[in-house]
């Protein structure tokens, strides 16, 4: 185990190092609506580190200088993504360079214990705004068709013209905030600490996180869907007020209730202690 001075100034150095991708991480989190559960990706990389402290402070050992070339490598990272304006290189370079350096000051075992809850942290800072004009625009294009087609089932009269439905007294556009992109981002990241704390093979693992596509956008297909219902029903003012802002966390639930109940039927679960 390194010294006390050396990890001082280590981490001081880090912390001056890294407060521009700090600073843009969160505004980006207080002006994008799809990015504001980054609120929530530093808190719960600490709870994980915290209830798992003792064991990490037992493993601490003899440290590593090859840590210095991991960190090394992701300062150039984040020089590359500074220098050429991409912050989510920036913010992805987070990673290496504290994870060098928890090799560097306790050795491997210790970086191997918080190698998850640091990779967590790209959730947060490593965002690119760029997923919200491709992978966005595909799932609100995906929304509409879907919605459209399950509201043509259940007997509503709805013509679809590209991310707009309309209805007889009401159009619907499917924009930007209800692609479910939001939803997405965040079961992810969700569904990355449960497979981390779950106890179960790799493939039941992956299974878990490639079901979360496929529930978000069944889940935002029936929200938008049930908007639809509730303009034909009781007005556009209705569905356009609470329901619509009541739905978004209805979506939420649903997906996540799915997405548990995925992961019981494959046999991913979380351990309980008896």
């Amino acid at each position: 185990m390194r010294d006390v001075p050396a990890a001082t100034l280590l981490l001081a150095v880090t912390g001056v190092l890294l407060a521009p991708a700090l600073e843009h991480a969160v505004e980006l989190w207080s002006t994008t609506e799809e990015f504001s559960y980054g609120f929530l990706i530093v808190p719960i990389a600490a709870g994980l580190v915290f209830i798992r402290r003792h064991r990490i402070s037992a493993l601490a050992g003899a440290g590593d200088d090859r840590g210095l070339i991991l960190s090394a490598a992701g300062l150039l990272l984040y020089l590359l993504g500074e220098r050429m304006n991409v912050h989510a290189l920036s913010g992805l370079a987070i990673t290496p360079i504290l994870l060098g350096g928890a090799l560097y000051l306790w050795g491997r075992a210790v970086a191997v214990a918080l190698a998850f809850p640091l990779c967590f942290l790209a959730f947060g800072f490593a965002p690119y705004r760029g997923l919200l004009d491709t992978l966005g625009f595909a799932l609100q294009v995906v929304t509409a068709d879907g919605a459209a087609l399950v509201a043509t089932i259940v007997g509503l009269p709805v013509v679809v013209e590209g991310l707009v439905l309309t209805l007889p007294s009401y159009s619907f556009v499917v924009a930007e905030a209800c692609s479910g992109m939001s939803s997405l981002l965040s079961m992810l990241a969700l569904a990355s600490v449960f497979i981390h704390l779950a106890q179960a093979s790799l493939p039941r693992k992956l299974a878990v996180i490639a079901a979360v596509l496929p529930i978000v956008v069944i889940a935002n297909v029936l929200r938008v869907t049930l908007v639809l219902a509730v303009a034909e029903s009781f007005g556009p003012e209705t569905a356009t007020g609470f329901f619509h802002g009541a739905s978004s966390l209805a979506l939420f639930a649903f997906a996540l209730a799915g997405l548990f109940g995925f992961s019981r039927v494959v046999g991913c679960r979380i351990p309980v202690a008896s």
